[in-house]
């Protein structure tokens, strides 16, 4: 049964002392390097140099579950650890990359300004014993090796990366929550063993498949094991446990474990450590990030519903045991390169949890999960999960105005989103897709549009728009380093008007784009060769059924997303060329390259940048930008949706940056729209730093002009408010209202809320002891602001700071 009616006293439950400890443990607890993952797989990997790839990922699985180090944290209800030495332990995963740990390990993991490491030397002593070994065996010396010259010389020069997958796995997906509290690992077990017997093995085809289907049951069995593992560490502690209390509790978590996830789920706890497990198995396995559980509060309702109706748990209980996930989420983090941890600063693993939105049949799907889920944000309001609400025309207000209060918070969550755009996307890209599969979508990772059954290869990689703008303006000459990265579409004075430019633009896109996907179709070869997924494999609705691993395209749907970055960087710059060089001819294309080649720094340099910074920009609901940034997405869109990935499936686009603002914009020259070389170019879909605002409104006017309906992974709006925007309860019904209207009537897809003060994040610079859980939005995903390098600190000072809703 939903409940139509916020209940103040049922559902805004104050913190528990038990969580409120733990939470500060967690707080206080740094990122150390753990290499015991790495030791057993370097192991494993050495004993099977005869086996085929898919047998060696399923028992470097089952190796590594048999062994690693089992903690369970005092006071804690759900249990789990993803490496063995500390709260917010990071394994290591050689076989996907050592190169950049060698020359990391002995002091930069520790020194670097952001994402930084404690490392014991225990550590630097094991892995430094496995290194000979990896040498040009990894993921990323097989990719490097395969990569074209050409491609390479457009990768290397940053205009475009995809550090995420060129050196760790994919994740990136929502498995079957629902499918394996209903059935448990055997019968997913049942499923492929019955899969497994119907094979004709005298094709190809049919020896392909049992080894797949034989390396699931490995890793199956492997998680069965792991979790009958930790009933023995908990019944162990229980039996030395003097607190009647806490060893009843811990009693409860052997019994728990000794039962799921292998056996359908009993109970709301049941359930709850099923999530918690999956969480840390699939990432342990995969080396992915944005494993997403998500509609959790669809999964969990009728373990709820039947725990409260015959009064096994108070609701007081089961938002310990929720809180006590929201925590368990928040000890995972991943150890990653200096290069990526700049476009993925903050130690961001994105796992995303989604509530609210609609049912199958079309139905408001909030339910009392959904209002207790949001007070768990409230009792942690750390970086984990990215928590998402999805909004619809009949979605309560009593709801939205309690994501507003949540909101006002100030971490950056939950995310909201709208159906009715997300939807026309989903509709527009699959159009045979049952309405049912439809509304049923998740949100993975930052913002990724994941129906069941889906899986995205997430990322194709981050495309530096604004960069390829400006060597359509250059006629492909990059303007730091003067080096011809891209094709000649004619000197500056050679465009003769603005139609000249948006075809350079799409001659350089084309290109660019092209590079792009060669650049990711060796990735994903090298991936599905070396590395498949198998045990998520298992969890993604299609791969057992088709006998493929999800990295072969077995997920019953797919699509890969090139990211745009400098979105608004490159619309103004192409608005302002338009305005004085074409439409009111104040300066000449000579005299603009000669402005932009000296970062302004020449005769007319300061009087050029004015007029520039004074053009229209987007993000003021003025259509002469907005115009502009209409055209220049569209061309966009046409270019990358040429193209088709490895399976045959489409490329398609997502409007996000996360920390690249700031190294695409070191790599950037001065550009067009007034912006001076190397600072950040623009953030995701949101306006840019550069120019006047005309407010929030106008802000959600100027995006719902693009077409949205071509963003198939998802956009990223951001919007920033001072405190005391968000200080009356009728500026958050103001909130509720524009953001319903952006979504229902505008048919915008999402939109993430910072509440905080310039004043207080610049103290948090100077005083970073004070703010040590000081969570702050960067772009899809939300991050300790004290962990970050200046300047992305800086940048995200910068952004619009909206005095009013």
């Amino acid at each position: 049964m939903t409940i139509l009616k916020y209940n103040e006293q049922d559902f805004n439950k104050p913190i528990s002392s038990r969580i409120r400890r733990m939470r500060e443990e967690i707080v206080s607890s740094k990122p150390i390097l753990c290499s015991e993952r790495a030791l057993l797989v370097t192991e494993l990997y050495k004993n099977t140099e005869d086996m085929p790839n898919i047998t060696r990922r399923a028992l470097a699985l089952e190796k590594i579950l048999d062994n690693m180090t089992q903690n369970i944290w005092d006071g804690e209800l759900i249990v789990g650890s993803h490496g063995s030495n500390g709260r917010r332990s990071a394994p290591v995963f050689p076989e996907f990359a050592i190169e950049w740990l060698e020359e990391e390990l002995d002091v930069m993991l520790e020194t670097r300004e952001q994402d930084t490491f404690i490392v014991p030397k225990k550590v630097k002593e094991d892995l430094k014993s496995i290194f000979p070994y990896w040498r040009n065996k990894t993921i990323y010396n097989k990719y490097r090796g395969m990569l074209p010259d050409e491609t390479k010389k457009a990768r290397d020069a940053y205009i475009f990366t995809r550090d995420l997958f060129e050196r760790n796995g994919y994740g990136h997906t929502a498995y079957q929550v629902d499918k394996l509290l209903k059935v448990g690992l055997v019968g997913i077990k049942d499923e492929i063993q019955k899969k497994l017997v119907s094979l004709d093995i005298t094709s190809n085809e049919g020896l392909k498949k049992k080894l797949f289907y034989e390396g699931l049951i490995i890793c199956c069995d492997a998680v069965i094991n792991y979790a009958r593992r930790y009933a023995r560490k908990a019944l162990e502690l229980a039996n030395k446990e003097k607190n009647p209390i806490r060893k009843k509790e811990l009693e409860k978590i052997s019994d728990v474990c000794a039962w799921v996830p292998e056996n359908p789920a009993r109970d709301i706890w049941d359930a709850i450590q099923v999530v918690a497990f999956m969480q840390i198995i699939i990432q342990t396995e995969t080396n992915g990030d944005s494993v997403s559980p998500g509609r959790l509060d669809q999964y969990l309702y009728p373990y709820y519903k039947k725990d409260i109706d015959e009064g096994h748990y108070t609701i007081d209980q089961i938002q310990d045991l929720l809180d006590c996930l929201w925590l368990k989420f928040n000890e995972i983090v991943k150890v990653q390169d200096s290069e990526s941890i700049h476009i993925h600063p903050g130690f961001p693993m994105t796992p995303n949890l989604t509530v609210g939105g609609q049912t199958s049949e079309g139905r408001d799907a909030t339910n009392e999960l959904s209002y207790l889920m949001l007070n768990s944000q409230r009792h942690v309001r750390l970086t984990n999960p990215q928590f998402t609400v999805r909004f619809h025309k009949n979605t309560p207000n009593d709801f939205k105005l309690r994501v507003a209060e949540i909101i006002k918070l100030g971490t950056g969550m939950p995310a909201m989103f709208g159906d009715e755009g997300c939807m026309a996307a989903i509709q527009r890209a699959f159009p045979e897709m049952p309405i049912e599969r439809v509304r049923d979508y998740n949100i993975v990772g930052c913002v990724e549009l994941a129906p069941k059954g889906f899986q995205g290869r997430v990322n194709g990689g981050f495309l530096n728009v604004a960069r390829v703008v400006d060597l359509a303006l250059n006629n492909g000459v990059d303007r730091l380093t003067c080096n011809q990265l891209g094709p000649n579409t004619g000197e500056p004075e050679d465009l003769k008007d603005f139609n000249d430019v948006l075809k350079a633009v799409s001659t350089q896109m084309s290109y660019f784009v092209k590079h792009q996907v060669i650049n990711a179709a060796v990735v994903d070869m090298i991936q599905r060769e070396y590395t498949p997924h198998l045990f998520l494999s298992s969890l993604i609705e299609g791969c057992i059924e088709s006998g493929k691993d999800m990295t072969w395209g077995g997920s019953l749907w797919g699509a890969t997303p090139i990211l745009h970055v400098g979105e608004a960087t490159a619309a103004n710059s192409l608005t302002a060329v338009k305005k004085v060089v074409f439409d009111e001819k104040i300066i000449t294309m000579k005299e603009l390259k000669q402005a932009l080649d000296t970062d302004f720094s020449c005769a007319r340099g300061e009087e050029i940048r004015k007029l520039l910074i004074e053009s229209p920009k987007y993000g003021n609901d003025n259509d002469y930008a907005d115009k502009v940034m209409k055209e220049m997405t569209n061309i966009f869109f046409d270019e990358i949706e040429k193209h088709r990935d490895i399976d045959g499936r489409p490329y398609t686009s997502m409007v996000l940056t996360l920390g690249g603002t700031v190294p695409h914009g070191w790599k950037t020259g001065a550009t067009a729209d007034g912006r001076n070389a190397t600072v950040p170019v623009s953030d995701s879909m949101s306006p840019s730093n550069i120019g006047n605002s005309e407010g929030p409104t106008a802000v959600l006017l100027s995006a719902s002009k693009i077409d949205q309906s071509r963003i198939l992974e998802g956009n990223v709006l951001n919007l920033k408010f001072n405190r005391n925007a968000m200080g009356e309860r009728e500026s958050l019904k103001k909130l509720v209202d524009l953001v319903s209207i952006y979504f229902d009537e505008l048919k915008g897809q999402e939109v993430q809320i910072n509440v905080v003060d310039g004043r207080i994040l610049r103290d948090a610079q100077k005083n970073p002891q004070k703010y040590s859980d000081l969570i702050i939005r960067i772009a899809g995903y939300s991050a300790r602001f004290v962990e970050l390098a200046k300047e992305l600190q800086d940048d995200i000072i910068d952004r619009e700071e909206h005095q009013y809703v």
